[in-house]
């Protein structure tokens, strides 16, 4: 029993830590404008782009924090819009994606930027061009700027810095979330719903909410209770589903769509007797693909790249093929060396294929790099017992 509640306390950590990874990448494109404005300038006729904001500022950024904010524009002159491409003046670090290339007379596209951690250290200010054949405005620069924390800096030397006061019942949903408050968050989850109710990533994190509720209620061995909170979550998740599948329908390139997939498809099988690991897969996989295409800027996807490769590996180990286990494993090991979650399952899966000294030395590596964690915990009851045998 021992063995199976310390099981679920982990598997509860580990959906927390991918349920915040995924939480940076896409819950900017529902954030308010912050008072920004921009000067139209109106074509006499033929294609004229207009972004009603052109900067952003991330504020503080944890280091491998992928935060993402969606800049939309609209064609407001009388002529087919089309968007030449998009250059960066920092290829590695700032992945844009442009969610339309051609646009009607009054279409509105998306301008997603993704701001990829690893490639930078302190104060940001990058700026993304968007080209098209607007005669009178070429070429629209788009400023995002933030601050990238050291990786070695300690909790007592980061100092709190003032927040702005959220202003959608959205954003203090997501506030509530992120620091474990789920009764709260899902009041205003449920507020941001009543604004719109087509408002695909309230229903997300609502889902979200109740589905971590069930995790504490199942740990607490309320059963009944978990089961009632899970039941719950599902029924969010049957709603976003369909939403998620017709963005991809819209768009075969949306990462966030595949993304948000395969998680909801994952954390649905920590529920017991449920299993969609085969669905997570085929998010995950296609996601990854899509992450490492040259089409879509992979050198600013490192982070995005090493978590699917996490999130795969971790799947086949659930699935018991442990070949493929440590296959995806190790690519993401080769590109994040201190990964603790990757350093632990690779020694899991070193030891159901028999390779003992493999095993030894993952499972070693998790103590070495968080002696404190639960991880750690684990590999060393799994060292005694190699050792014993």
């Amino acid at each position: 029993m021992k063995d199976n509640a310390s099981k679920r306390n982990r598997i509860f950590s580990l959906i927390m830590c991918i349920a915040f990874s995924l939480l940076f990448i896409s819950t900017a494109q529902s954030l308010p404008l912050r008072g920004i404005t921009t000067t139209i300038t109106l074509a006499g006729s033929g294609p004229s782009i207009y972004f009603p904001e052109d900067s952003w500022d991330f504020g503080e950024i944890t280091p491998d924090e992928l935060p993402t904010h969606i800049f939309k524009f609209k064609n407001i002159g009388d002529e087919v819009l089309i968007i030449k491409g998009t250059k960066v003046s920092c290829d590695s670090c700032i992945d844009p994606i442009i969610s339309n290339k051609e646009l009607n007379p009054g279409e509105e596209g998306e301008l997603k930027i993704t701001v990829n951690s690893l490639d930078m250290v302190g104060r940001f200010t990058k700026r993304i061009y968007v080209e098209s054949n607007d005669p009178i405005n070429p070429q629209v620069v788009i400023i995002v700027s933030g601050f990238i924390k050291e990786k070695n800096e300690s909790a007592a030397q980061i100092q709190p810095q003032p927040q702005p006061q959220p202003q959608t019942p959205f954003r203090i949903g997501i506030s509530y979330f992120t620091r474990g408050e789920y009764d709260e968050a899902i009041t205003e989850f449920e507020k941001s719903i009543e604004l719109d109710e087509n408002h695909t990533e309230s229903y997300y994190y609502l889902g979200q909410c109740y589905l971590q509720k069930g995790i504490i209620e199942y740990n607490n061995k309320h059963i009944f209770k978990a089961y009632s909170l899970y039941r719950k979550a599902n029924k969010f998740a049957e709603q976003v589903i369909p939403r998620y599948k017709k963005n991809i329908e819209d768009n075969p390139e949306d990462l966030n769509s595949y993304l948000k997939l395969g998680y909801i498809y994952e954390t649905r099988s920590i529920v017991p007797f449920v299993s969609e690991y085969n669905e997570a897969l085929e998010y995950y996989l296609k996601a990854l693909d899509l992450a490492t295409s040259s089409s879509s800027s992979s050198a600013g996807n490192t982070g995005i790249i090493i978590y699917l490769n996490t999130r795969i590996g971790y799947i086949y180990y659930e699935k018991k093929k442990y070949s493929q286990a440590i296959e995806y494993l190790e690519k993401a090991g080769e590109m994040s060396p201190r990964n603790v979650e990757v350093a632990y399952y690779l020694g899991l899966s070193y030891d159901k294929i028999g390779e003992k000294e493999k095993a030894r030395k993952f499972l070693s590596r998790v103590i070495e790099l968080a002696p404190q964690s639960e991880f750690a915990q684990e590999a060393e009851k799994k060292l005694k017992k190699l050792d014993k045998n």
